[in-house]
């Protein structure tokens, strides 16, 4: 008889009882229980930024496990997580000084969406608690950030317990219908949000969430920069905090240290993750700016009430600082220079019949597809091209991130190149002929206007 745990665990990763059996992993690469090698050209799910052998970490592992792995920290402190917060402060950009530890993107997500209440109940505004989100957006699996989550197809079957929190069109530049110039419309999509502030009513409105650029719903997609400066000014009007989800396009992912850095913006947040610990252990973290968190040292004397068991323990304090210690000027500007390498590799995906737009920010590729490329018509759903383009590029030995419904939450196909920053010039070239060669297959097999 199965083991019904193992069975569930298996079937809550996707489904399917038959995913290849990993033995190791090591650089960019994963080696399975009879010996063959992938590529792994998603970083896992965009975490491992550095690769599966980062230098040091088992021995920092060690001496933390030796010391103390465990304290907490409703009562306790320890060296290794005020190094971490410490560490993160000099990184993350302008005043986000104050650091909340949690263990995954979600509850870093969770975490901001409370904070933002409690904050505006601190400054007596007691009706500011809704979050804006933007459609297509992810922002984690726990039913808050659930809520303001976008991705249709991760919602519908949770609907009912959601908030019915409201969203705004997402910074989609290749499917923008706005008119003018790239900054014109920029400017044009960001004012949605103030048009759903005032629908909602400011005075209930506490937080707006985005993705600097956008991940695994419309993976690389990033706007005019005017885009989020007309967003700030927005946030600073209405009196709403601007939280920027970077747990996947933090540490290095689209170029900068973190996404924003690309737009010379400072939100009232950044969340946290992923590549904070390169897959090593789980850990995330919510960066506040110094006047936000002041409001609850120096205010009415309300605490901030929340917190996680595991949240900024020792161990994997210690290991997280490791790691982010390891993204250097030097590490960074690989990075760059792979992502733009593989990028060019595929440059002849702008030939491709059912290629509507590839996208590239740093070490991320987006690439999409479509039924019509006049009409950016999407493919039937039923045709699955981006799992087909998957399956066709892992029986080439690389594993990619394929994804769905970016044009409306149901319609439209991508997948996403997410390889480590350290990735090697020869190993780029893998990726990019395995990618190539599966989509040609696919393309095979489809018609040019296979649409629903």
């Amino acid at each position: 008889m199965a083991n019904p745990a193992n069975v569930f665990y298996k079937w809550g990763g996707g489904m399917n009882p038959d995913f290849p059996q990993i033995r190791r992993a090591y650089d960019e690469f994963l080696v399975t229980e009879d010996g063959r090698e992938l590529v792994d050209a998603a970083a896992g799910a965009a975490v491992v930024n550095l690769g599966h052998s980062v230098p040091g970490v088992e021995s920092v592992a060690e001496t933390q496990l030796s010391d103390v792995s465990y304290l907490s920290l409703s009562h306790f402190s320890h060296e290794a997580t005020e190094e971490l917060a410490t560490l993160l402060a000099s990184l993350t950009p302008g005043d986000l000084n104050a650091a909340f530890f949690v263990n995954s993107g979600s509850e870093a997500n969770e975490m901001a969406f409370k904070l933002a209440r409690a904050y505006h109940r601190e400054t007596g505004n007691p009706h500011k608690s809704t979050i804006i989100g933007r459609w297509q957006s992810y922002h984690g699996a726990t039913l808050g950030a659930l809520s303001a989550t976008g991705n249709t197809s991760r919602r519908s079957e949770y609907e009912p317990l959601l908030h019915g929190w409201p969203h705004v069109p997402p910074a989609y530049p290749y499917r923008w219908k706005y008119e003018g110039t790239e900054k014109e419309q920029a400017i044009a999509a960001a004012r949605e949000l103030e048009t759903t502030i005032k629908q909602e009513g400011p005075e209930t409105v506490a937080a707006f969430v985005a993705e600097p650029i956008s991940g695994a719903s419309i993976p690389a997609a990033s706007p005019h920069p005017a885009y989020f400066e007309e967003i700030r000014r927005i946030c600073d009007e209405y009196d709403v905090l601007f939280i920027a989800d970077e747990v996947m396009t933090g540490f290095g992912r689209t170029g900068e240290m973190f996404a924003m850095d690309r737009f010379d913006v400072v939100p009232d947040m950044i969340t946290l993750g992923k590549g904070m610990s390169g897959g090593y252990t789980p850990i995330s973290a919510t960066m506040v700016r110094d006047d936000i968190a002041a409001r609850f040292e120096n205010g009415t004397g309300k605490s901030f009430s929340h917190g996680h068991t595991f949240g900024g323990n020792p161990l994997s304090a210690a290991i997280a600082a490791h790691v982010v210690d390891q993204y250097t000027d030097s590490v960074l500007e690989t990075g760059r220079k792979r992502g733009a390498q593989l990028a060019a590799e595929l440059d002849e995906l702008h030939n491709q019949p059912i290629v509507g737009d590839v996208r590239h920010a740093g070490a991320m590729i987006g690439i999409e597809f479509v039924a019509d490329r006049e009409t950016k018509a999407p493919f039937d759903p039923d045709l699955n091209v981006n799992k087909r383009v998957y399956e066709h590029a892992l029986e080439r030995g690389v594993y990619t991130y394929p994804g769905s419904g970016s044009v409306d939450g149901v319609e439209g196909d991508h997948l996403m190149l997410t390889p480590p920053l350290t990735i090697s010039e020869e190993t780029v070239k893998t990726v990019a002929t395995a990618v190539l060669e599966a989509i040609n297959e696919v393309t095979e097999t489809v018609t040019p206007h296979d649409v629903r």
